[in-house]
């Protein structure tokens, strides 16, 4: 029994802690179209998360029966990796996104709230979302949709889908001929163009409407909830919306089907209507309105199933080439890396070059479509307002005045905050610049070196002496740092930014590591194996310490050798690199480990462990060779031979039970020696639970699919 000290923090400690997941939450796991399987786990129809095969492997065992440090062993057993981050990562990650029973608790901001109360609630309006994805919101609307599906299930039938698709190739060859016959969409009605033009805008609505039910009728025949729909200004375009997000826990073709039934329904709309304006006698007022409504599915869906906005073709192209979040990485390669790889004159490889065509186009289109809008409000405006200013009387000046009102002071509101934010950035950008140029203060730079694992046991003259001699360097958005294969003599740590460690394997570069104010890399240049074994570049403007090898080392000379002290720990990290079990640890994750694994060097016969005794601690195999052997039926027998970076006595670490064999050494050799708090406080380290709260990871969160239909 040990002191009430030790059994308060055995009690507190976190590696005791016992994640649970809701029983609520809805699974699904599904395979890609190239058979690369995935877990979607979601709180409907609040929030979605998709996990990989490991993450999947972990929470499908957090049900309250095992703490923490259980699941880092289950993970270790099936996976050879301890996969300390992985699991800090994803306990965080769910229990944020409030899919664990106990939800976080932010205690500051209810002590903020508690010693500063608003003096009024904050006003909250029926319109949601950005200046140029405005929307209006109807929700709960699952119940009317679904009572719609039940009465025309018949239309997702085999004879009636075969039907439509002649209707729709049909009624395409039909319009042809209507236009190149000389058929005018803006053919006016009763002599009038201005009815002319208000039918065809009603004509547009139509189609709009059809094509979002269309969305939402098919997301119900696949079993899917359709919590919300409403009216949205995508772009300053007025359009109709529905939100089928919950198409994520389907497989994806069925998703695809989803977002092509809103154009495939404007096929056989506007089919129908050409084949009908073929077949029935003359010019009259329904072949009018009939054409028009044919016109407004067409443009609606060519607007559409272009990928270039967040509509129907981007959806499908997304699950097509499997890239989520396709248009953010396409823009984010344009607006850096795709520059630079000009520059210096390299090759793209084809997803490259794809993301860089793709990139350019989405570029330009946003910067026209707010013209374009502009110009789309103009030309159906002008013919209605002009005749209404020009009218006499003083009811259709109401009615301009109302149109005005409705429409231009709410966009004009919209943007003039929006100019307002961007006057103020420009304004204060003087201020901000000069705070940048500013240098890094010494003292600042002390304690980035002091949070160095490798140097951690140096005096604080040394550090001084290091913050002393590095270099400032800024590193702009998009820029390489370091290149994969190139040799270098620099070693980085980063003060302020962010940046992204990508590996080149098999030709494809894959993200292997994010790294953050205080990380480090390069380190191995200062060991003389300069080739650089990966690739890092800056995902936001950077600041790093520069260090030289030889000035690093210059200035660790003096009175006392510290430079041997230095390279030895250096490294000890790199043969901890080595070693299967941790050859996914991240720098920072090597020196938490480095400081708790002990090395215990042991000489041929040696025991290190005995069958039978209490066992406290795991240990990895150094160098040298070890004996395992077990004592049955009154033999001792050999049950195997460990080498370097392989592993014993993992039990340990969880529970006080005996050993079950005996490893002794078979030749002179050492290990790395954890013991069981040494691993409670690991996972301390990476599992701060009660740190102020972090956001959700955002490779978790796939896009939701808000299907909007624009006219």
């Amino acid at each position: 029994m040990g002191s009430v000290w030790d059994q308060v923090s055995e009690a507190v400690s976190v590696a005791n802690y016992r994640p649970r997941l809701r029983a609520d939450l809805t699974w699904a796991r599904l395979k890609s179209r190239r058979g690369t399987p995935y877990t979607m786990l979601a709180d409907r129809p609040r929030l979605y998360l998709r996990l990989g095969p490991h993450d999947d492997f972990l929470a499908s065992r957090m049900d309250g029966s095992r703490r923490v440090s259980d699941l880092v062993i289950d993970y270790f057993r099936q996976f050879g990796r301890f996969g300390f981050d992985r699991i800090a990562t994803l306990v965080r990650d769910l229990r944020n996104a409030g899919f664990l029973t106990d939800p976080p608790r932010d205690v500051y901001e209810t002590l903020d709230r508690r010693l500063k109360p608003p003096a009024a609630p904050p006003r909250t309006g029926r319109w949601e979302g950005t200046t140029l994805k405005l929307r209006l919101p109807l929700r709960g609307i699952d119940p009317v949709v679904s009572r719609l599906h039940d009465r025309v299930r018949w239309i997702f039938t085999r004879p009636t889908l075969f039907l439509t698709a002649v209707i729709g190739v049909i009624g395409l060859v039909a319009f042809i001929a209507e236009i190149r016959a000389g058929h005018d969409p803006f053919a006016p009605i009763g002599n009038s163009s201005v009815a002319g033009l208000i039918a065809l805008v009603l004509a547009f609505y139509t189609v709009i409407f059809i094509h979002e039910s269309a969305h939402a009728l098919t997301a119900k025949h696949f079993g899917r909830r359709v919590d919300e729909g409403g009216f949205m200004l995508y772009y300053f375009i007025p359009s109709f919306y529905v939100n089928v997000t919950d198409a994520w826990l389907i497989r994806w073709s069925r998703r695809v089907a989803i977002f092509w039934a809103g154009p495939y329904s404007g096929f056989v709309l506007a089919g129908l209507s050409s084949i009908l304006v073929a077949l029935l006698p003359g010019p009259s007022l329904l072949t009018t309105l009939l054409f028009k409504i044919a016109v407004a599915a067409y443009i609606n869906n060519l607007l559409n199933l272009m990928p270039l906005l967040l509509l129907d073709g981007y959806w499908i192209l997304e699950e097509w080439v499997e890239t989520p979040k396709l248009r953010q990485k396409a823009l984010e390669f344009v607006r850096g890396p795709f520059w630079h790889k000009l520059l210096d004159r390299k090759r793209l490889t084809r997803k490259e070059a794809f993301y860089a065509v793709f990139g350019s186009l989405c570029a330009v289109y946003s910067f026209l479509s707010i013209y374009l809008a502009f110009l789309w409000w103009g030309r159906r405006l002008r013919p209605i307002l002009r005749p209404l200013w020009v009218t006499p009387g003083l009811l259709a000046k109401i009615l301009l005045v109302l149109v005005v009102a409705v429409v231009a002071i709410p966009l004009s509101i919209r943007l003039g905050r929006q100019l307002w934010r961007y006057q103020r950035a420009i304004r204060q950008a003087p201020a901000a610049a000069k705070k940048a140029l500013q240098t890094i203060r010494v003292r600042d730079r002390q304690r980035l070196l002091q949070g160095l694992g490798f140097l951690r046991t140096l005096p604080a003259a040394s550090i001084e002496r290091l913050a002393k001699a590095a270099r400032i360097r800024d590193v702009a958005e998009g820029a390489t740092i370091v290149r994969q294969g190139e040799r270098g003599d620099e070693f980085f740590v980063i003060a302020q930014g962010e940046a992204v460690v990508v590996v080149r394997d098999a030709g494809e570069d894959a993200m292997v590591e994010r790294k953050a104010a205080g990380d480090f890399f390069g380190e191995r240049a200062l060991l003389g194996r300069g080739i650089r074994q990966a690739t890092v570049k800056a995902v936001t403007p950077m600041r790093l310490l520069v260090f030289d090898q030889r000035v690093f080392w210059t200035e660790l000379g003096g009175v006392v050798a510290w430079e041997s002290q230095v390279r030895a720990a250096l490294q000890e990290r790199e043969r901890l690199r080595s070693v299967p079990l941790l050859s996914d640890a991240t720098p920072r994750q090597l020196d938490l480990l480095a400081v708790k694994l002990a090395v215990q060097p042991f000489q041929q016969g040696e025991s290190l462990m005995r069958q039978g005794d209490r066992g406290d601690a795991f240990y990895i195999v150094r160098e040298g060779q070890v004996d395992v052997m077990a004592r049955q039926n009154g033999r001792s027998r050999r049950l195997s031979v460990l080498g370097p970076g392989e592993y014993f006595g993992e039990i340990a670490l969880l529970r006080d039970q005996p050993r079950m064999a005996t490893v002794r050494g078979k030749t002179d050799g050492s290990v790395w020696r954890l013991e069981r708090q040494d691993f409670r406080d690991l996972l301390g380290r990476y599992l701060d639970l009660d740190a102020q709260l972090a956001g959700i990871a955002d490779a978790r969160v796939p896009r939701g699919h808000s299907v909007a239909g624009a006219a």
